[in-house]
């Protein structure tokens, strides 16, 4: 794949300030060792953030057959990590500033892991409450790394923003691939096929509960408030492209196995046309960030994203099954693009971590409860019209303001509050 062509990077980016919240830059041999094993445990919290959502995709047919929800059933279930993300995410902020980053890590990692154990019970009640457990552990989760990120790698913001991105997808990828091969293989229900995904939350809360007693937390720095970020240009620019994208990312994401079943294919069959949509992202979820680190302004990489999303959609309205996996891997790249650099955003347009941390609490809460509309909307539109034609044409159409946001975003410069 040729990246797209990238304007010359000045010496010093202009959104490479200067944080007195971070860390101590690595310098010795022996702190760059320690930094890598560091951002191995951070990426590995990144994994863990989307397979327990995820999973349910490929599993929602039999999902919806065996208890009998709708699709507009199926969509709320869908949706209600989403809420969660958009209404504790403003919360991350305060529990980190009075907990620490690693020590709310470890707490929102113990939730994330009894949320997928209560959906070891084959029923409706559990599945509900632990999705919402899911959702609330990975809406802070979410906010915590971005303002981790920022600190600890106040020079590899780009890179690491990438790499997290990565994971997240990349864990998404390898749950809708695997999640209907593993609830046959071992056998389990569909709740077992579910709550499988426990195994990741596990071993990352045995990687982070250890640094704790290490003493790697830092103290809580006193930051100058300054006025509120939600008066911020910027700030909802920000917010704005971040909620477009999840509102398609999740409707894509959650919709696109039924598609696909719908138009002939199986169960197996249609959670790999997922994967490949997910596995096509990590490409982007690679370079785009790493891309815009090196560019004075970003806007031609919210464009680019855009017109792939819209090309995948258009293509999967004009010839559903005779370009299946081309358009799934297109609709990836075009997610994974507008994702990362979303997420990019949030570290990028701060300068310190606690603006970093603010920005991304607020870019999900509006990103999240907007998204949230998607999924519902999208299968209830399945219902009332009976063919998916209406709701890829409105993925189309707000495709628009998801470009025209990322464009603003992508100008240069920082918040000013």
């Amino acid at each position: 794949m040729t990246p797209p062509p990238e304007p010359e990077a000045p010496a010093t980016p202009p959104r490479a300030a200067a944080d007195p919240t971070a860390g101590p830059a690595p310098g010795t041999p022996r702190s760059r060792r320690h930094l890598i094993w560091y951002a191995l445990a951070v990426l590995l919290v990144g994994i863990n953030m989307r397979p327990a959502i995820v999973a349910v995709s490929p599993l929602l047919d039999e999902i919806r057959h065996v208890t009998g929800l709708s699709n507009g059933g199926a969509g709320v279930l869908s949706t209600l990590p989403l809420i969660c993300f958009g209404i504790f995410a403003p919360l991350a902020p305060r529990l980190s500033r009075r907990w620490g980053m690693e020590r709310t890590l470890v707490a929102v990692l113990a939730v994330l892991l009894a949320g997928t154990a209560v959906r070891l019970v084959p029923e409706l009640f559990p599945l509900f409450a632990g999705s919402f457990l899911v959702g609330t552990a990975v809406a802070v989760a979410n906010v915590v790394i971005t303002a981790l990120i920022k600190r600890d790698f106040p020079d590899r913001v780009g890179l690491m923003s990438g790499l997290h991105t990565t994971m997240l997808v990349g864990g998404g990828a390898v749950a809708a691939a695997t999640t209907v091969p593993l609830r046959d293989a071992l056998p389990l229900s569909w709740a077992g096929g579910l709550a499988v995904w426990g195994v990741l939350a596990l071993a990352a809360l045995v990687v982070w509960v250890p640094r704790l007693r290490r003493g790697r937390e830092q103290p809580p720095v006193q930051v100058h408030e300054g006025g509120s970020i939600w008066r911020s240009k910027l700030a909802w620019a920000v917010a704005l492209f971040y909620a477009f994208q999840s509102l398609l990312y999740y409707t894509a994401t959650t919709w696109l196995p039924s598609f696909y079943i719908d138009h002939g294919y199986t169960e197996g069959g249609a959670g790999v046309l997922l994967a490949v949509c997910m596995g096509s992202a990590v490409v982007t979820s690679v370079l785009v960030p790493v891309w815009a680190q090196r560019s004075r302004q970003q806007s031609y990489l919210a464009i680019w994203g855009t017109v792939l999303c819209v090309a995948a959609f258009v293509g999967l309205i004009a010839a559903p099954t005779g370009a299946a996996v081309l358009w799934a891997a297109v609709l990836g790249l075009g997610l994974g693009a507008v994702l990362s650099l979303g997420i990019a955003y949030m570290s990028m347009c701060a300068r310190t971590t606690h603006e970093a941390g603010l920005l991304s609490a607020m870019s999900q809460c509006v990103g999240y409860l907007l998204a949230a509309v998607g999924p519902t909307a999208f299968g209830a539109a399945r219902d009332l019209t009976g063919a998916w034609t209406a709701g890829l044409i409105a993925l189309v159409v707000l495709s628009v303001p998801m470009g025209l946001t990322g464009a603003l975003a992508g100008r240069g410069g920082h918040l000013a509050r």
